[in-house]
């Protein structure tokens, strides 16, 4: 008897990553990727290190339909850092973000929360504070819109 269930459990296919998936597309939006189940799949799109000491990826879950941030600090750097997700409307509209905690070398990696991949979206880190985007494609400043030089952090592209 044994025998018989040791050769069914051999001949069952193991669980695809969309059937252990919690969430789809938009009912995965704010939702922490690890707990999910969607980092079972996980893709990295585009990554982007500053020197040794900061890597950030912007990850994308195929069974989920959702996009997040990964960023790991080396524990030896000395600074907060903070990492988002930032989205808009792929036909327009305004950015958004989904930040991390600030990340320490206390606790030297972390994801955002997701977004709906049907967005476009970028992942960046500053070292300033929680959702602020180091390079926004224009600024509102006194009244009037400029663009703004790069400062303090480094994003990837707009995906």
């Amino acid at each position: 008897m044994a025998l018989l269930y040791l050769s069914q459990i051999l001949v069952m296919p193991p669980a695809s990553a969309a059937e252990t998936a919690g969430c789809f597309r938009s009912t995965c939006t704010g939702k922490n990727p690890v707990t999910m189940g969607c980092d079972a799949d996980a893709q990295v799109l585009e990554q982007i290190n500053q020197g040794n000491d900061i890597e950030l990826k912007l990850v994308f879950s195929p069974a989920c339909g959702a996009t997040w941030t990964k960023v790991s600090v080396n524990p030896l750097y000395k600074y907060p850092v903070w990492a988002a997700l930032w989205q808009m409307p792929t036909l327009g509209g305004f950015e958004s973000p989904r930040p991390t905690p600030s990340i320490t070398s206390t606790n030297a990696s972390d994801v955002s929360p997701m977004g709906d991949w049907k967005n476009t979206s970028k992942a960046c880190w500053n070292g300033l504070k929680d959702a602020w985007d180091p390079e926004p494609l224009l600024y509102e400043e006194g009244g009037r819109v400029v663009v703004t030089p790069l400062v303090n952090g480094d994003c990837t592209e707009w995906i």
